[in-house]
C-alpha cells in the first residue's frame, strides 16, 4: 500500500501537515473531498500507534471505514450503542461482538485504527483495565474447576447451551466444555483429564471436525458491563493521548451531532422519569457535549 502513499509525501503541504501534527495544538485540514479522506488520512495516521477517526453519525462512519479499508485491512469499526432506545438490539450480538472486537484489539496489539462516530464516544462505559480484569486465560497445562468456569462464564455474559452454534454460547459435556467466543469466527473445545487441561482446539460447527490446536486461548466477555454506580469514561479515555492521533471529520458537524442526541436523552430520561421509572437503575448515561470537547483537547496538548 506505499504505492499509494508515497506521492502524498512528494507534496510539500503534506509533509508540513505531518510535521505540524507532532506539535502541540489542533490542526485544521480543508478541501478534502469525501472521496479522498480515506487516502489522505492514511498517509497521516501511519505516524501515530493509535488512531482514531471520528465521523458525524454511524452511516459515515461505516463508509469511512469501508474506504480505508483499501489502505488498512486490519482497521476496526466501533459501532455506537443506541443511547435512546438502548434496550432494543435488532442486530441480535453483532454490534456487541464488533465493540468487544475493538476493545481485544486495544488490548492486545501495539498499532490500531479504529472508527467511529461521535455517538460512541458520548457513551459511559467501564475503564479499559476494569473490562480487562474479566477476561479469561487458559494454558495446555491450566487446571479448571467445570463448576466455577460455568458461572463465570454466565457472569461473562454468555449462554449455556446443550451444544454451541454461535458466537456468545458454551457448553459443558462430561470433562469436555465447548466455548463460542464474540472474538472468533470458531469455537474451542477445552478437553480436561481430571481437573487439568489436556488440549485446546477449534472445531467447525457443523461437522464438530477439529481445526487447529492450540497451546492457550483468551476468552474475552459476551457483555459490555454496567458502572455499578462507578463513574464511567468515555470511549475517548481508552486511548492514551501521548501515543493517538485523532481525526476529526468535519468537527462542526460533530458538535451539531453531539448537542443533538444529548437533547434528545435528556427528553427521553425526562419522559421515563414521568412515567414512573427509577433512573438510577437505568444504565444508560452519556457524558454532556462540552465535557467530550474537553477530553477531544487533552490531545492537542
Amino acid at each position: 500500500m506505499d504505492a499509494f502513499v508515497q506521492p502524498l509525501y512528494e507534496l510539500a503541504d503534506f509533509d508540513a501537515i505531518i510535521r505540524q501534527l507532532k506539535k502541540p495544538g489542533i490542526v485544521q485540514v480543508s478541501g478534502c473531498l469525501d472521496s479522498q479522506k480515506a487516502h489522505f488520512t492514511n498517509g497521516l495516521l501511519r505516524e501515530f500507534p493509535f488512531r482514531l477517526i471520528v465521523a458525524e453519525n454511524d452511516l459515515k462512519a461505516k463508509a469511512f471505514y469501508e474506504d480505508f479499508r483499501l489502505y488498512d485491512p486490519e482497521v476496526l469499526y466501533y459501532p455506537a450503542r443506541d443511547l435512546i432506545f438502548y434496550q432494543a438490539d435488532i442486530h441480535g450480538n453483532l454490534l456487541t461482538r464488533q465493540r468487544i472486537q475493538v476493545l481485544r484489539a486495544l488490548l492486545e496489539r501495539e498499532k490500531v485504527t479504529i472508527v467511529t462516530s461521535i455517538d460512541s464516544c458520548l457513551d459511559c462505559l467501564v475503564p479499559l483495565a476494569v473490562w480487562k480484569e474479566k477476561v479469561i486465560k487458559i494454558r495446555n497445562d491450566s487446571e479448571i474447576d467445570l463448576d466455577r468456569m460455568k458461572r463465570h462464564l454466565l457472569e461473562l455474559g454468555y449462554e449455556w447451551a446443550a451444544q454451541v452454534e454461535v458466537p456468545g454460547q458454551f457448553s459443558i459435556r462430561g470433562g469436555i466444555m465447548d466455548v463460542f467466543s464474540l472474538t472468533e469466527d470458531n469455537p474451542w473445545r477445552i478437553e480436561l483429564w481430571g481437573d487439568e487441561v489436556d488440549s485446546i482446539r477449534t472445531f467447525d460447527v457443523e461437522s464438530q471436525r477439529s481445526i487447529e490446536n492450540l497451546m492457550d486461548i483468551v476468552i474475552y466477555p459476551a457483555v459490555e458491563f454496567p458502572q455499578n454506580g462507578e463513574k464511567g469514561v468515555s470511549f475517548l479515555d481508552y486511548f492514551p493521548p501521548e501515543d493517538t492521533i485523532l481525526f476529526l471529520d468535519e468537527p462542526v458537524r460533530l458538535v451539531e451531532r453531539g448537542q443533538n442526541i444529548e437533547d434528545e436523552f435528556m427528553e427521553a430520561q425526562k419522559k421515563r422519569l414521568e412515567s414512573g421509572y427509577d433512573l438510577e437503575e437505568e444504565e444508560a448515561k452519556i457524558f454532556p457535549v462540552t465535557e467530550i470537547l474537553k477530553k477531544i483537547n487533552c490531545y492537542s496538548s
